[in-house]
């Protein structure tokens, strides 16, 4: 038993630097040595025995963002010998928790750091364990809708209020790494002050087209401000998306044929049937696939609002957004042969419109409080179809025109992003508009 454990903690030391020096340990960590330089983001403040989740799509940074908070701590003057970092893909729940039993038992007080949680059968009963244990533990996943379906029947654990989604930069965060001469602004999505960006709209406008290549994933981000060529992080995105659909058993032949129909119709009206119809298979086969593709955030699912009754009709026509524009730009290169420039400049209202949708979302979500399903979608009649329709205190609308903004008379207050018209206090330019648009308190 002494030797096993020997073992395990020699592997250990590889994945925790920090322990030898605190000071200039970067340089020896397993995931830093290949990233030429980390972007901030807003740091989480970890208080002593509780738990703390943070759920996002995979590729977005979610273990770079673990080490910023390590370094955090020991900044703060933690011991770095009580700083636990654990990868779960490479044990099992036995393994880890006599690991953890181990460092406690040298060490008293942990600060535990479990990366990608749902590679571990029976997670949620080592959560379970560290809640009851006072154990401060952050937690890493990528399926965020099997992490809230667990961590659910986890009440009173340490867990209510810290929970968090981890999404790609946003435009606001990636215009501050890539020009920090560009004022900073905020605002809620219902009422956009952009006054103080209207002078540097030539520049924000050239580096929302980068921004759109990237899709705001930070290495993609990182490269293409040092001019580097982003091939193999398209790669690395195909295979993320056909991974996701391979981790559920499902067919990877299928999920192409529903990407291929998704992209043709660049963010059109669809149903279940019609897809179902056109590709030859079932509609709840159509309705599972998308399902699974939420579940990884690698899309939205907007549904269309009944206004007279205040709630998503569900039988109506759907929409699919994706959560980032690098992955509709890689999917296009794989299944149609795109250039990255060819596809942004063919389909540019459909990604502007993806941007600002997931922008708004981001702007408002908060895990357990407010999933997107409650107050996200779209509205249709017979005669128009506004984009993004969202239900605050009141219904708020939002149309993406990049060609000539006509205004059209709904039921609702309502806003035109446009390419570069700005008139009165409801047609932006969208850039702009996305320039100042917060990620919630619950967003990363």
């Amino acid at each position: 038993m002494l030797s096993y454990m020997a073992i395990k903690i020699s592997a250990l030391a590889r994945y925790n630097p920090w322990w030898k020096k605190t000071e200039d340990w970067e340089r020896e960590d397993m995931s830093l040595q290949n990233i030429d330089e980390i972007i901030p983001r807003r740091e989480i403040n970890l208080k002593e025995g509780n738990i703390y989740i943070i759920r996002g799509i995979r590729r977005a940074g979610k273990s770079v963002y673990l080490r910023l908070l390590i370094k955090s701590l020991i900044a703060q003057g933690v011991d770095s010998r009580k700083i636990l970092y654990i990868s779960c893909d490479r044990y099992t729940l036995r393994e880890i928790r006599n690991i953890v039993d181990e460092f406690r038992r040298r060490e008293g007080k942990i600060y535990l750091f479990l990366d990608e949680i749902t590679y571990l059968k029976g997670w949620k009963i080592l959560l379970k364990i560290l809640g009851e244990e006072r154990i401060t533990t952050i937690a890493t996943g990528s399926n965020p809708v099997k992490i809230k379906s667990e961590v659910e029947t986890l009440p009173g654990r340490g867990i209510e209020g810290n929970e968090y989604y981890f999404n790609p930069l946003s435009f606001k965060e990636f215009l501050s790494y890539m020009n920090k001469d560009i004022p900073k602004v905020s605002f809620k999505f219902d009422s956009p002050d952009i006054s103080p960006l209207v002078p540097h709209y030539n520049e924000i406008e050239s580096l929302f087209y980068q921004y759109i290549l990237t899709g705001g994933f930070p290495e993609a981000v990182i490269k293409i401000k040092r001019d580097r060529n982003l091939s193999h992080i398209y790669e690395e995105i195909i295979r993320l998306v056909l991974g996701e659909i391979a981790k559920s058993g499902r067919e990877e032949h299928i999920a192409r044929e529903i990407l291929e129909y998704l992209l043709r119709i660049r963010g059109g009206r669809f149903d279940y049937i019609s897809v179902a119809r056109e590709l030859e298979i079932s509609h709840p086969t159509v309705r599972e696939y998308l399902d699974i593709l939420e579940n990884a955030r690698i899309i939205y699912t907007l549904e269309a609002w009944d206004l007279n009754k205040k709630k998503l009709a569900h039988r109506k026509q759907k929409k699919v957004i994706f959560q980032s524009t690098l992955i509709p730009i890689s999917l296009g290169m794989h299944l149609f042969g795109y250039s990255p420039d060819e596809f942004v400049d063919e389909n540019m209202e459909f990604l502007v419109e993806s941007t600002i949708s997931t922008h708004v979302i981001w702007n408002i979500e908060k895990p357990m409080i407010k999933d997107k399903h409650t107050f996200a979608g779209f509205y249709y009649d017979q005669n128009k179809e506004c984009d993004l329709l969202i239900r605050d205190e009141k219904f708020f609308g939002i149309e993406t025109k990049y060609g000539k903004v006509r205004r059209k008379k709904y039921p609702f207050d309502i806003i035109y992003l446009s390419k570069e018209e700005l008139e009165g206090q409801d047609v932006l330019p969208s850039s702009m508009y996305l320039a100042g648009i917060e990620k919630s308190s619950k967003c990363i």
